[in-house]
């Protein structure tokens, strides 16, 4: 058979929905498919963030041709490809499709710490947190 085209849509910061179809082809049935979901880009801004998580994902989905991806890491990129099984055997791997997760707010900022300058002033500092989630357009300071 012809490889299905896929189609990924993220939800969520963590999700997405991966969806592909098949050409219609009368000579076989489908009994299953195999679904990669690999990090496009490993040393993406929240490559901090991906301790302990696999570079690659393989599962088997039966006959139906959608899929809720959940436990994604938020603002992080990867590439989705599938791979049909039918009665006449496997099937090409499909192109693969990059999709990109949301962005979700940023984990807390990092060494935060405050020097008087004056009896009217002091001098707050801190670095970027780890996980950035996104793209941070600014820091709010309140006292």
């Amino acid at each position: 058979p012809q490889p299905p085209d896929v189609l990924p849509n993220a939800l969520t910061a963590t999700s997405a929905n991966l969806t592909w179809s098949c050409p219609l082809e009368k000579n076989y049935t489908v009994i299953s498919y195999s679904v990669n979901v690999t990090l496009d880009k490993p040393n993406s801004v929240n490559a901090d963030c991906i301790h302990g998580q696999n570079r690659s994902y393989y599962f088997t989905v039966p006959a139906y041709q959608r899929y809720l991806y959940i436990s994604l890491v938020p603002f992080t990129s990867y590439s989705f490809m599938v791979l049909v099984y039918t009665t006449e055997g496997e099937g090409a791997l499909s192109v693969p499709r990059l999709f990109t997760t949301l962005q979700a707010p940023p984990t807390s900022p990092l060494n935060i710490s405050a020097s008087v300058l004056s009896y009217s002033s002091l001098l707050v500092s801190w670095s970027p947190p780890t996980c950035s989630n996104g793209i941070i357009s600014g820091y709010m300071v309140t006292y």
